[in-house]
């Protein structure tokens, strides 16, 4: 394209600037690049590619909340376990003494002595369950709930169930709650909670309804739960209700009373009625140890699973949003080069219209 020469414009400058231009614009933006570490400063440059990398930035956040929630889980768990671990040590102990008391063999004052140990170790059990804490919340008492039993009734057998300690684990991203929170369930672990159904008696009420009651054998005491025909559970007190014994037919009058009649190793009767308590006591600590162990095992499979997952959603936001440096550099210098060959055009070009003068001589 022929310009010519003219006074009031100059051709060849404007478009050594328009070039200069250009070249600062994307000296700039490789600038940008290079010191933000990002090949998408903003929704401006891609649009559609700004809009996938926040919704996986916004995943991956979730994803290491909810891997910090799974070693909290994993901690709480573990801490439970431990108290279970000494409790179950305590409980061979128990055995022992219970063992040794049912032995005819043994003097009252011997009695006596394995008597105290005994309850000192069941008073030390329920300490346990009431201080074993992760971060304030209990874990082993059961909020102070009441033991588990299966009390039959004339339409069936009715499940009265514990109040146990339950924590729901958020191990997931999303808010649904069946694939993204566990829910893990402790019994609870006092004394007073930890035992069997030792055997069936029937009751018949003040009013003349039939009960079937169910008496529970803890570490420190009986106590007898009834079953109404509709399945209402209610707790009922031998002193309290003139019931003498366990024989069919008694009478009471419903309602919710304490438990009576103390586990004790003072004769070498009572000591076999605490043998079976503990037997059953180590039994049921056992199974809890070991649904925590697989709690614990699911929650390290879901820490490898968020691990990996976390490390694939990093790097599909990372090769959206960040800047490969190699390529970028090689962009910078090559602008940086036109850039000072632009400035050197530029400059030549506004000589030109100094061939004019020539003319005007």
């Amino acid at each position: 394209m022929y310009n010519g020469l003219f006074i009031n414009s100059n051709q060849s400058a404007i478009i050594a600037e328009n070039n200069l231009q250009n070249t600062s614009n994307a000296l700039g933006t490789a600038l940008n690049r290079l010191s933000s570490g990002l090949r998408i400063t903003g929704a401006y440059v891609d649009p559609a590619g700004y809009q996938i990398a926040q919704g996986l930035n916004s995943t991956n956040l979730g994803i290491n909340q909810a891997t910090r929630n799974a070693n909290n889980a994993n901690s709480l768990v573990s801490i439970a376990s431990g108290g279970l671990s000494t409790i179950q040590g305590m409980l061979g102990t128990m055995q022992t003494l219970a063992t040794e008391a049912a032995n005819g063999t043994e003097s009252s004052q011997d009695l006596a002595a394995l008597n105290s140990e005994y309850y000192q170790l069941a008073s030390e059990i329920t300490q346990i369950a009431q201080s074993n804490q992760f971060n304030g919340l209990h874990l082993l008492n059961a909020n102070g709930g009441n033991p588990y039993i299966s009390v039959e009734s004339g339409t069936g057998t009715v499940q009265f169930n514990t109040t146990a300690s339950a924590f729901n684990f958020q191990i997931g991203y999303n808010a649904n709650t069946a694939t993204n929170q566990i829910q893990v369930t402790i019994s609870g672990t006092q004394a007073s909670q930890l035992g069997e159904n030792a055997g069936t008696v029937y009751l018949t009420g003040a009013a003349g309804t039939a009960y079937t009651a169910t008496e529970f054998i803890s570490l420190t005491g009986i106590s007898y739960y009834s079953a109404t025909s509709t399945g209402g559970v209610t707790t009922i007190n031998l002193a309290a209700d003139g019931i003498t014994s366990a024989s069919a037919n008694s009478t009471f009058a419903s309602g919710v009373y304490s438990p009576v009649n103390n586990v004790d190793l003072l004769s070498n009767t009572d000591a076999l009625t605490a043998l079976s308590a503990v037997q059953a006591a180590n039994v049921q600590v056992a199974s809890m140890s070991g649904q925590l162990g697989s709690y614990q095992n699911r929650v390290t499979q879901i820490l490898g699973n968020l691990q990996t997952e976390g490390q694939n959603t990093q790097a599909a936001y990372s090769q959206i949003m960040d800047v490969n440096f190699a390529a970028e550099m090689a962009t910078f210098t090559l602008q940086s080069t036109l850039a000072q060959s632009g400035e050197a055009m530029l400059a030549q070009a506004n000589l030109i219209p100094q061939g004019l003068l020539t003319l005007l001589r």
